[in-house]
């Protein structure tokens, strides 16, 4: 099922960020309109994901699995409709490594012990708190005194990529006032279908796409289970063959907090 989505009060720069990333999504009939005070609105249709959730349920439950194998190689395609299928077949497979799963327990307890502010937000913004908790713990450790953006303070406007934000408003930002910021910075707020393979290619496009195109599996993903062993960025565009990501990826907590 197919579904609208409107952003309004853009930048230039946001603008052409979003509409970066609803291309990615596979978002079709993209308009840019200007608007008031130098801003633009975007819109666009999204097309239905073979994948497509129809309810909240099916959002929080256990995926059935569909395959165990994981994917024999990562496929360098940003197109989502290219990749939903391994998204599907790495989760599926995805096992957390036993030496990680004491940190893996530490780091979900911590997510849900922040569950009614990512549902108080989620539920405002169409969102899965879920979805919301993991970006929270990988971009600041679950931290409420920190941007959802990339885990700058909120007693400023953020100063690494993306810089500035949230633009409306003065610092201090509440939490909930950032997240909302970025979120829809991103695209995210409106959409209508939050399966697990589109939840995946939003995380992975939250975080950046360089790990895909140099068929790489992410660690924003993967990290501690058994499809990911080492190499990362350590900076902004500069990537380490041999570092080892520190924490749990998403598609991993995913399904531990679906496991409960």
């Amino acid at each position: 099922m197919s579904h609208d989505a409107r952003l309004e009060g853009l930048t230039a720069a946001d603008a052409l960020e979003v509409e970066s990333e609803w291309k990615q999504l596979g978002a079709i009939n993209i308009q840019r309109t200007p608007g008031p005070g130098g801003t633009f609105t975007l819109t666009c249709t999204f097309p239905g994901s073979p994948f497509a959730t129809e309810n909240a349920a099916q959002v929080l439950a256990p995926v059935p699995a569909v395959s165990s194998v994981p994917p024999s190689t990562i496929n360098k395609s940003t197109n989502f409709a290219d990749i939903a299928d391994e998204y599907r077949q790495s989760f599926d497979s995805c096992q957390p490594r036993p030496e990680r799963g004491a940190a893996i327990d530490a780091t979900c307890a911590l997510i849900k012990q922040g569950r009614a502010r990512y549902e108080a937000l989620g539920n405002k913004l169409g969102i899965p708190w879920m979805f919301i908790g993991i970006i929270h713990s990988l971009e600041s450790s679950c931290n409420f005194k920190l941007h959802l953006h990339n885990g700058d303070p909120l007693t400023q406007r953020t100063v690494r990529v993306p810089a500035g934000r949230p633009i409306a408003g003065q610092p201090p930002f509440t939490w909930e006032q950032s997240a909302e910021d970025a979120l829809r910075m991103k695209g995210f707020v409106g959409l209508a279908d939050w399966s697990v393979a589109s939840m995946l290619f939003r995380w992975e496009s939250y975080n950046g796409m360089g790990y895909r195109t140099r068929g790489l599996p992410s660690p924003y993903l993967w990290s501690f289970s058994n499809l990911y062993t080492k190499g990362r960025f350590v900076a902004d565009h500069q990537f380490d063959p041999n570092a080892v990501s520190g924490q749990a990826g998403a598609g991993l907590l995913l399904k531990e907090l679906q496991a409960g």
